[in-house]
């Protein structure tokens, strides 16, 4: 395994295991399922692990976020509410394909 796959890896195993953190007081059963799963490619020795429930909760931080897209995603669903508003008012179908569509900010 190079370099890519090592990391790629490690970027899935972690956000596994804060997803299931995140999930398991939602559901219980199957976080603690992928839970025990996701701890035997750290352990390499058959031992006794802790419940997903005996974890500590993520925490979020703040250097992930970012006000920038934050307003560029509020404008966008700004605009998209408004465009479903026309072609409401205007008994477009929302399947039917528009020729083009202009906005000007």
């Amino acid at each position: 395994m190079d370099a890519d796959k090592v990391s790629a890896y490690s970027t899935l195993f972690d956000v596994l295991n804060t997803f299931v953190k995140i999930a398991a007081p939602f559901a219980p059963f199957i976080s603690e399922h992928i839970f025990l799963e996701l701890q035997q490619f750290t352990n390499k020795w058959k031992v006794e692990w802790d419940s997903v429930h005996l974890k500590f909760y993520p925490i979020l931080s703040e250097r992930y976020i970012d006000p920038e897209l934050i307003q560029e995603i509020a404008l966008v669903r700004k605009i998209i509410t408004l465009w479903l508003f026309i072609r409401s008012k205007n008994n477009i179908k929302i399947k039917q394909p528009l020729a083009k569509m202009e906005i000007s900010i």
